[in-house]
């Protein structure tokens, strides 16, 4: 039986990603053809689990639409909390300990785009995470490295999202965007920073001149992130454990509040 064959056999991927693009507002016509383009990418690529064929198929397609961005941005949002929150629990007593006001202004402030994208009428496609044991490493020494790569293609993702809201004609989707933007480069310079603190390396934090625009959809940001090893609703690539998004970072502990916590 061919890949296209077995997604047609099993059409319960299809449906939960029809059930989602519809929950955001998407039309009818689009979200058949997403789905075609789900059918067809996962015959390409192989059959993932529910949430990751979905996040996969969204931005397969031609071109994002403003569904397929923000339903990404809060699927990754939902993630990074999730990986924040684990990263303040276990940093005490670590040489990542100094820098828990910074995770925890970090967690607060990716909770806050979690919910602002969901008053966009966002919804996560999955709230449960494959995050590998490497992300953090022993006594989190590769903490602040995975918070690096991970802000750079969040940058990434939200030049995406300008682009499109900016075709769309959606000056506030992107000036949002944009504020977005700004505190996720923030806390990739801060992750620099930490690195050259906790691990001896002599690089300037600030290195950029300009923001990196290599991805050119969401599916590629989806899948820089599985490559290293995390899993969206199903397990990764790499040694690990489920966690499932644990919510308000200031309601647990793990998170501390913030100036502009909205949109202007």
């Amino acid at each position: 039986m061919s890949e296209l064959e077995r997604i047609e056999s099993n059409p319960d991927d299809l449906q939960y990603l029809d059930n989602v693009l519809g929950d955001v507002h998407t039309s009818k016509q689009t979200r058949l053809g997403l789905i075609k383009h789900a059918m067809v990418g996962a015959a390409a690529v192989g059959v993932f689990g529910p949430a990751s064929s979905a996040l996969a198929a969204a931005g397969a397609s031609s071109g994002d639409s403003i569904d397929t961005v923000v339903t990404t941005a809060v699927t990754a949002e939902a993630l990074a909390v999730t990986v924040l929150t684990a990263a303040v629990k276990t940093s005490p007593g670590t040489k990542a300990a100094p820098f828990i006001p910074v995770l925890k202004s970090a967690n607060y402030t990716e909770f806050r785009h979690y919910q602002v994208l969901g008053s966009l009428g966002a919804k996560p496609l999955t709230t449960k995470f494959w995050i590998p044991n490497a992300a953090l490493g022993a006594g989190n020494i590769n903490l602040f490295k995975t918070i690096e790569a991970a802000e750079t293609l969040f940058v990434n993702a939200y030049l995406i999202g300008i682009t499109t809201f900016a075709k769309a004609k959606k000056d506030s989707l992107a000036r949002y965007a944009g504020e977005i933007l700004g505190t996720e480069a923030e806390h990739r310079v801060l992750a620099r920073y930490a690195e050259t603190v906790i691990n001896g390396l002599k690089h300037v934090p600030n290195n950029l001149g300009f923001e990196l625009y290599k991805f050119k959809s969401m599916a590629a940001i989806v899948g820089e992130l599985e490559k290293a090893g995390f899993g969206f609703g199903k397990q990764g690539a790499s040694p690990g454990a489920f966690y499932d998004f644990p919510g308000n970072p200031l309601k647990n502990g793990t998170g501390s509040g913030v100036l502009a916590p909205a949109p202007a």
